[in-house]
């Protein structure tokens, strides 16, 4: 009996090893262990602050900053893995030694899912410079790149928050940044107030913008994540608003101002509420002052191109592609004289060769004449008389002389010319 109760125990035994040998020859067979090579994983220094005492900073060297590593284990753990699965730290407490050139720091790699002694680094220490450290402050600039608020606003203010920036980090970097510029998008945005988050973009003297890396080497004081926010208005626009001017001094004697004409003389504005309520009020006027249009000595027509920009009310601005330009054409005439607009067609022809056709290249032309006020007033346009002669010319464009007749008691001031094609008829 007790000889039946060991062999009972023996194969229980026994059976027990046999099923272990059979899970491990079956897990090798479903599961096998594997070996695997990943390249290029990106090296990250940490513990920076280690040098900060002494106004340093470490920075890898470009074409050293990554490693590879061998791994092993089971299939189904280690086939699925990817570079972005490690982390490779370069732990600047375990620099080897500050006095070897070059300067070396153990590469430590780990995995979610791998022990340590499952993974095998090369190379197993990464070379680092070390660099002054330093600082520049720099405004933010604000840049709305290619979008566009509402089609009836524009961008009233846009403000930055905060408004500049410390930036520290290596002297090779920080030395050579131009420019810090928030990049908002405001489409179709049409806010009277409003808080935009915004992402920041450094540039350098060469306006190449600092990439990722050169980014991960700086630090912006108490900005976090290189995102600020933006404080932004937009403003309503009012259109038809017209454009009127004056003008100073004296013509030469004899001769007096007959007229201003300005291009545009209506513009579009926008401004915050009160600024437009209180243009309206105004009439919806903008005024050119006498002292931009001098007209002292003048005994003939002249332009004057005047900005308008600061001249429009306080909290406007021009609607977006819109010249700030206008163009100011003073009419000097001498006294009792005055500018009549004829048609082209009153004028007579002469002498058109027989296989060329006329063409005028305007439809109205200007006569400036000149007679007692009570006469200019009462001038009946049909009566006067216009002719040119053609003889001699040719297919082409011409400036050709006008000769005018008017009845009596007039004076015509200044020659006329008109422009005409003559073409080939069968054109």
């Amino acid at each position: 009996m007790k000889k039946s109760l060991m062999n009972k125990s023996t194969l229980k035994i026994l059976s027990l090893l046999i099923a272990i040998l059979i899970w491990i020859v079956v897990k090798n067979i479903q599961d096998p262990m594997l070996v695997r090579i990943i390249t290029r994983i990106p090296v990250t220094i940490v513990n920076e602050s280690y040098l900060a005492s002494n106004l340093e900073i470490p920075l890898l060297i470009d074409g050293q900053d990554t490693v590879s590593v061998k791994v092993k284990g089971r299939e189904s753990v280690v086939k699925g893995l990817k570079r972005e699965d490690f982390r490779a730290v370069a732990d600047m407490t375990q620099i080897v030694s500050m006095n070897t050139t070059p300067r070396m720091v153990p590469v430590k790699v780990t995995c979610e899912g791998l022990a340590e002694s499952d993974i095998s680094v090369t190379p197993g220490n990464i070379q680092v410079d070390i660099e002054e450290q330093t600082s520049v402050e720099k405004t933010i600039a604000v840049n709305t790149g290619d979008t566009i608020p509402d089609k009836n606003y524009e961008v009233g203010v846009l403000k930055a928050n905060p408004e500049k920036v410390t930036i520290s980090g290596p002297a090779s970097i920080v030395n050579k940044i131009d420019r810090v510029v928030a990049m908002v998008d405001v489409t179709d945005r049409k806010e009277s107030s409003v808080e935009i988050p915004s992402e920041l973009r450094i540039y350098d003297k060469n306006q190449d913008e600092l990439s990722e890396k050169q980014l991960s080497y700086l630090d912006l004081k108490d900005i976090r994540d290189n995102k600020i926010k933006i404080d932004a208005q937009f403003w309503k626009v009012q259109n038809k608003i017209t454009v009127k001017a004056s003008y100073s001094g004296s013509p030469k004697y004899g001769y007096q101002v007959d007229d201003i004409k300005l291009v545009p003389d209506t513009i579009s504005l926008a401004g915050t509420d009160e600024a437009l309520q209180k243009l309206a009020e105004e009439g919806n006027t903008v005024e050119i002052p006498g002292n931009l249009i001098d007209v002292t000595g003048q005994s003939s027509d002249f332009e004057a191109n005047i900005d308008i920009t600061d001249l429009l009310p306080e909290n406007t601005k021009l609607v977006r592609d819109l010249n700030s330009s206008v163009i100011a054409t003073v009419k000097i005439l001498p006294y009792n004289s005055r500018d009549y607009e004829l048609s082209v067609v009153q004028i007579q022809t002469e002498n058109i060769p027989s296989d060329l056709a006329l063409v005028f290249d305007q439809d109205k032309i200007t006569a400036r004449l000149k007679g007692k006020d009570e006469d200019l007033d009462k001038l009946n346009l049909d009566a006067v008389q216009m002719k040119i002669n053609l003889k001699d010319y040719k297919a082409g464009e011409y400036t050709v002389p006008v000769t005018v007749t008017l009845p009596d008691g007039y004076e015509l001031v200044d020659e006329i010319t008109v422009k005409v094609k003559l073409v080939a008829k069968a054109q």
